[in-house]
């Protein structure tokens, strides 16, 4: 009884000693995330006179997005700035000595993190489209605000995987010598439009796009092929509100929930639906492996230099987003296939759990002792 006792306050303890240093970052990471968006937008909304409900609108949809981004950052430098605490104030000695392990120590933040990665995997499969699909809108909203851009020749829009390139209008308002790359259908080779002429036409399902004496270029290589046409249609099927466009949820795959996003997935079986599906896990997961990545990063030989753990800290979370980034648009490219993403993360959750169980036997990390292992695995 007294043991258990013992043990809760240990864990409140730890808890504690964790909690004030996440919500600090928490909200610092956040707001420094959050100020980069309003920077970026603060000109374009002050020029057109954008009222503030408006504007507001715009920037509390880019907050669940960040939350997905700041929360696991949050969650790792926190994690750090515990075992650094625990380590300089010999705490960690008086529970090695009391027979405690590192996991049991800080099991309760290991528990915490499993909510927040439940918390992180609700967001992605549902707050988060819901908040890209309202930047979307409310960015068309904004751009219905705008005086006609004047055109030089210059990219005009890029609307659900279609990029309509003009050179201008002629008196009668019809834009002339106009490309546009339809990718719809493949991202990698888009279907490419040139023509004389484009008139732009709303309809109740949609936008229209009539073209007038061009060509059809599709294909790839050796099957590439060219059609002439003296009319062409092209539909973008979108909804109406109050005069300017919005896309509805099934519009694109990273607008869409669970529950449609996997049913367009069996329909479908894309390797875009495939790859936006398992992309949604990672940010869940990666929070999870970041905890076993933080603790061995944050334990040094007393002697060591410091300030050199939080650098390889920083670099690591840079190598694991960036990595992961990059991954998810080769696999939408179809250059990589659709469970690089999931053997990737089995990567770092190995590196993770084999620097853990290093320092939990050592008490710090050391490449003296590490490179040796690593050899003796690799043979």
């Amino acid at each position: 009884m007294c043991l258990m006792f013992k043990l809760g306050c240990l864990q409140r303890y730890v808890l504690k000693t964790w909690l004030a240093p996440f919500v600090g970052i928490l909200v610092l990471v956040t707001l420094i995330l959050l100020l980069k968006q309003v920077l970026f937008w603060l000109p374009t909304l002050i020029e057109n006179d954008v009222p503030f409900w408006l504007s507001s609108k715009l920037f509390f949809a880019f907050v669940p997005g960040i939350l997905v981004m700041a929360i696991p950052l949050s969650y790792f430098f926190a994690v750090y700035r515990s075992v650094k605490t625990f380590q300089s104030n010999s705490e960690l000695d008086a529970l090695y000595a009391g027979g405690l392990s590192l996991f049991q120590v800080f099991k309760p933040v290991f528990w915490v993190g499993i909510g927040l990665s439940l918390l992180l995997l609700w967001f992605t499969m549902n707050v988060v489209p819901d908040s890209k699909l309202g930047i979307y809108n409310t960015n068309q909203q904004l751009a219905a605000r705008h005086a006609s851009p004047s055109f030089t020749p210059q990219r005009f829009a890029d609307v659900e995987d279609i990029t309509f390139y003009s050179e201008g209008k002629n008196s009668d308002g019809i834009y002339v010598r106009v490309m546009i790359a339809d990718a719809r259908e493949n991202k990698l080779s888009p279907t490419l439009y040139f023509a004389e002429t484009a008139n732009i036409q709303k309809g109740d399902d949609g936008i229209y796009i009539i073209l007038e004496h061009g060509n059809q270029l599709s294909g790839a290589k050796q099957k590439l092929q060219m059609t002439n046409f003296e009319s062409y249609q092209i539909q973008i099927p979108m909804l109406f509100e109050r005069g300017f466009n919005t896309l509805s949820a099934t519009a694109n795959y990273a607008y869409m929930h669970t529950k449609a996003l996997y049913e367009r997935m069996q329909a479908e079986n894309t390797i875009q639906s495939l790859a936006e599906w398992n992309r949604r896990f990672i940010p869940p997961l990666s929070l999870l492996i970041l905890f076993f990545i933080a603790i061995p990063l944050s334990l040094q030989a007393k002697r060591s230099q410091k300030g050199g753990t939080f650098l390889l800290a920083i670099t690591a979370i840079a190598i694991m987003e960036t990595s992961q980034l990059i991954l998810f648009r080769k696999i939408t490219a179809g250059i990589a296939p659709w469970w690089s993403t999931w053997a990737l993360e089995a990567v770092y959750a190995s590196i993770a759990i084999f620097l853990f169980m290093q320092v939990n036997k050592y008490g710090s990390l050391s490449m003296k002792r590490i490179l040796p292992v690593m050899a003796k695995h690799a043979k």
